[in-house]
Parts: C-alpha cells; structure tokens; sequence
C-alpha cells in the first residue's frame, strides 16, 4: 500500500440533495407504488444502494488532521494512525467514515498498537456509486490480506456485520467488536421499504432489483446464519433505544455466537456507542484483550 488518496470517480454521478429529499418522500412513494410500481422500485433501490455520507462533525476533525492517508493494492482507501504494533482494522456504517472512531485512538494508540479505518465501497467523497454489505466485507478481506499482526476488528452498524462475515471468510484477527451492527440483510431491506411505504407491488420489484445487483438473494446474506459458531472472541454492542437496527438483532447475533459477550446499553440509540465514554473504554479494552 501507499500513502496516496484521490478522489476516484464512481459509477453514477452524485445525486443532489434535493433529489434524495424528493425520492425519500413516504407520500411520493404510495402513489406511485399504485400507479407506476417499477418506477417506484427503481428509486428505492438507488435510495438504499447509493450512499451519500455526511460531512464529519466538529470531534472527529483533530483525528482527520493527524491521519495518514492509504491506498491498498486494489484500490482500497483507508486513515491510518500510527505506524507500528498490532493492527486494529476498523470498518464504518451505511453512509459513516473512518474518522467516526476518533474516541478510540488515543487509548488504542497509547497501548501500542496502530489503528486502520477503511472507507468502504462508495464512501470516499466524490467517489459515487452503489454498495451493500457483501462490498464492505470484500474490502475488509482484501486489507486484511495485504496487512500483518492485525488482531483485532471493529465495525460500527453495516461495518459490523461486514467485519463478522469477514471474519468466518477466514480473515485472521483475534478479537471482533461490533456497535449496533445487523443480523440479516434482508431485515434492514424490509425496514427501509417500511420507511418508505412501498406498496406491495413495489416492494416486490425492488427486492429482485436488490437482489440483481447483490448477485445473490438477499435472503441468503444472513449473517447470523453465516457466522453460526464463529471461534473468535466477539463483543457486540448494542443500544435498547436504537431505532435503526434494533437490539433484537443484537441477540441473535449473540445466539449465533456462543461465546460472545452482549453489552446492551441505554439512550444512545444508533450512533452515540461511537462517542461515549463507558462504551468507548470498554471497546478499547476488549480490542486490547484486556478483561471486561
């Protein structure tokens, strides 16, 4: 890998904001689910496809400043901090960034160890186009493949089923810690078409779409199933109030997962596990392998 990073250009131009506004509407969506369903499929699945992530915020701007940019061999962009000792890789969410982990770095690289963030597929901005979870997980194992001494992965939401699913597909870590991560892909499709009330019909032409550009049925990407008795030491976190993916997902992962540890938290909903200090030490330190 090198220390280049440019913009790369993706497969669609970037969607403005007032376009996604519109295309997001729940009323837009109920009338043409009714009288023109493809169409109303079509725009779903760009909606659920095509990231657009959000500028970082104010306390993930020093992290930026001091991070070093990475190139994989094929193409992969990463942050890096620090230089030497165990890798710690780490994958963000649906449209998240690598800077998302700040609250982890100072602790992370105090013990020695070297932190990783990548920018999954579709998330480096001005890259445009389309991902899905399958592409978050391909990213993590082709870093993986090109690293040494990573013991440890964390991932935050989609990062986090992507960082197990990596995991049983043979990438080499010692220790996996998931933030609010789902259990099943096509739990989050049928959340997202709720969102949108998509009609029946709708829904049904926006399922095969999705299962077009997956190249398998989306039924079939169930990481709980997947990763049925993964060996690796996992914690999963998860918060009673989110209202992205719910806890309920969190338990089945544990279920599937019989050594594992569930930390079930309160109030910080999807997000805030990134940034909260009880959160926060504990991550570091199962990350470290320093007893919870």
């Amino acid at each position: 890998m090198n220390a280049s990073l440019t913009g790369a250009s993706g497969h669609f131009p970037s969607a403005p904001a007032w376009w996604r506004r519109w295309a997001a509407l729940p009323t837009l969506h109920r009338w043409l689910g009714h009288v023109v369903p493809a169409l109303s499929a079509r725009l779903a699945r760009r909606l659920v496809l095509w990231p657009q992530p959000p500028a970082p915020q104010d306390w993930e701007k020093a992290a930026l400043a001091c991070a070093e940019p990475i190139t994989f061999r094929f193409g992969q962009r990463a942050l890096r901090w620090g230089h030497s000792g165990p890798v710690v890789l780490a994958m963000h969410g649906w449209e998240g960034r690598p800077s998302q982990f700040a609250r982890l770095l100072p602790e992370l690289l105090r013990s020695g160890r070297q932190v990783i963030a990548l920018y999954a597929p579709a998330h480096l901005p001005g890259s445009g186009g389309d991902s899905n979870v399958l592409q978050f997980k391909q990213a993590l194992l082709e870093a993986a493949a090109e690293l040494r001494g990573v013991e440890a992965v964390v991932g935050h939401s989609m990062g986090g089923a992507a960082a197990l699913m990596a995991m049983h597909e043979g990438l080499a870590a010692q220790r996996v810690a998931t933030l609010a991560a789902p259990s099943a892909l096509a739990g989050a499709l049928n959340r997202s078409s709720r969102g949108l009330q998509l009609s029946r019909r709708a829904y049904r032409r926006f399922r095969r779409l999705v299962d077009q550009r997956l190249g398998v049925p989306a039924q079939q990407v169930d990481v709980a199933r997947r990763v049925q008795g993964l060996a690796a030491t996992a914690l999963l976190v998860h918060d009673s109030d989110d209202r992205v993916v719910p806890v309920g997902e969190a338990v089945r992962l544990s279920r599937a997962l019989p050594g594992s540890r569930l930390l079930i938290t309160r109030g910080l909903r999807h997000n805030r596990a990134l940034t909260e200090t009880g959160v926060v030490r504990e991550v570091v330190d199962f990350l470290c392998g320093r007893a919870g």
